[in-house]
């Protein structure tokens, strides 16, 4: 049981909870929310139900008054002139629709013959209607269309013309006119909106108690939860929220419960995190200091490195180094995967390589220096891991390129005396996936003005928010665009053009790029 202290305490905690004050409850919104929902529905059901019924006794006024065209059209045909009864008694037959407004027979001229109301003779000198019917001969069918009633201000008129032309040949004997208003229509739609004004009044009467009713069985429970997370939220993390309801409001009340203890361990985790952000970011600092990001410009030869870990501390690596008076390497590496696992294979491939250089400072060559590394390291990498290698010797006194390729791709050249870019493919395993694997070896001219880019897939795959590659065509582009400007340049302007690419696209691999330009 609680004792007082605890008790004085939570009804503390509570209070201060309460300072902020609800101006308009969740019972109140959910309350509204239903109404206005019912509401939405009803009008909505009441609009669609007008509207059909509206295009529906249209429809009805229309394919009547089709029919009329075609039974007045044959009484006028044969009876015109020699027996105009019938089509008087006709018309009469006609005044018995609801709907019917007038009926008239004109000359081909437009001259009133035969009226519904002898005394009534329209003017039809005006009429625009009238006059299309009159002066096209090629209509032959019922022209229909709405016109004002001037004896109902609201009111409208479907107008049907028609054409009738004689049995003995194809000449024009008079022209046909009906006219239905649409009084019957809107005394229909007006009775059927009474009707749905009624019913929808009911409706959200029903809604309205039925929203209060529930709002108060759902939001009851809410409120409690709500006092229990403010008491919680004042830094009391042994309060616990009692709810007794099965539902995913007890379920809510319950991870809560959970939650207040997990918030204590988390409080320790938040340390020990940061203190792993830390040597994380120590970690990033000296893998950042193994890769030479100092500008090499000697005896004709300038060489440019950069690269950055996609999380922190990558697999990419990439380095240069006098060999002897005449030669230099320079070598890139791409390990499987992405953080700590592949910076410590990172550090492990560089290890070896500058062991391996020194070693052999005499008779360093491309392939021997790329076997050594797989023969070193293959048995030590775990079975998902392996690197992709490129090493590539300059030699001043020769003039030649050397390279060795591990998996890596192709070596990548612009030619200054050709002005364009060459692709030489050379094939190679990766590291550490074969013991004792054999490498080739190839050379190539390698001329002033010439530039070799050595790169990671995360910079030619380096994506931007359409998912559309960065791609080797693009830093070929640039590379051409700039082959005048030292090594240095070159990386900056190269790098720059895949971050403004990129956006805010966050990268997914490591990239790293170096260039090497022979000057003289």
């Amino acid at each position: 049981m609680k004792n007082k202290k605890n008790i004085a305490d939570e009804n503390k905690d509570l209070k201060n909870s309460k300072k902020k004050r609800v101006i308009f409850s969740l019972k109140f919104k959910f309350s509204i929310a239903i109404i206005v929902l019912t509401v939405t529905i009803i009008s909505s059901m009441a609009y669609y139900f007008l509207q059909k019924e509206t295009l529906l006794l249209t429809d009805n006024i229309k394919d009547n008054a089709r029919l009329m065209m075609n039974t007045f059209s044959a009484v006028t045909q044969t009876s015109l002139g020699d027996n105009d009864l019938v089509i008087y008694d006709t018309i009469n037959i006609f005044k018995q629709n609801k709907s019917f407004r007038y009926a008239y027979v004109t000359d081909p001229e437009g001259s009133v013959i035969i009226s519904d109301n002898p005394d009534k003779i329209p003017d039809n000198s005006k009429d625009e209607y009238l006059k299309k019917a009159i002066n096209n001969d090629t209509v032959k069918t019922v022209l229909e269309h709405e016109i004002k009633d001037n004896q109902d201000e609201n009111g409208k008129i479907y107008d049907f013309i028609m054409p009738v032309y004689s049995r003995l040949n194809d000449s024009r004997i008079a022209i046909i006119r009906l006219g239905f208003s649409d009084a019957l229509i809107r005394d229909q739609i007006k009775k059927l909106q009474n009707t749905i004004i009624v019913i929808a009044l009911i409706f959200i009467g029903a809604s309205v108690i039925a929203s209060f009713i529930l709002s108060y069985i759902t939001t009851n429970p809410l409120k409690h939860l709500s006092n229990g997370v403010a008491i919680i939220a004042t830094g009391n993390m042994d309060h616990k929220i009692t709810i007794r309801s099965k539902d995913e409001i007890g379920r809510l009340a319950s991870e809560f419960n959970s939650m207040t203890l997990e918030l204590k361990e988390a409080k320790n985790k938040e340390i020990e995190s940061r203190l792993l952000a830390e040597q994380l970011e120590l970690a990033k600092e000296i893998q950042e200091g193994l890769n030479p990001m100092g500008f090499y410009n000697s005896r004709g030869v300038q060489i440019q490195g950069y690269t950055r870990a996609a999380k922190g501390v990558g697999g990419d690596y990439f380095d240069y180094i006098d060999i002897d008076d005449s030669r230099v390497g320079v070598l890139i590496s791409d390990v499987s995967g992405k953080g700590v696992p592949a910076s410590l294979v990172m550090v492990m491939i560089r290890t070896v390589f500058v062991s391996s250089v020194d070693q052999n400072s005499t008779s360093v060559q491309c392939k021997n220096i790329v076997t050594a590394v797989n023969n070193s390291l293959s048995a030590d990498f775990a079975i998902d891991k392996f690197a992709t290698m490129m090493f590539i010797i300059f030699d001043r006194a020769s003039g030649t390129l050397s390279f060795t390729n591990a998996g890596h791709g192709p070596l990548f050249c612009y030619r200054a005396k050709e002005k364009h870019c060459t692709v030489t493919t050379l094939e190679g395993m990766p590291i550490g996936i074969v013991d004792e694997a054999s490498y080739l070896q190839s050379s190539t001219r390698f001329d002033a003005g010439d530039i070799v880019v050595m790169y990671t897939d995360g910079i030619t795959e380096m994506r931007n928010s359409n998912r559309e590659e960065y791609g080797r065509a693009r830093m070929q582009k640039m590379l051409m665009l700039n082959c005048e400007k030292s090594a240095e340049e070159i990386v900056k302007t190269i790098i720059e053009d895949v971050e403004e690419f990129r956006g805010e696209t966050p990268p997914h691999d490591d990239m790293t790029l170096v260039v090497v330009k022979r000057t003289e």
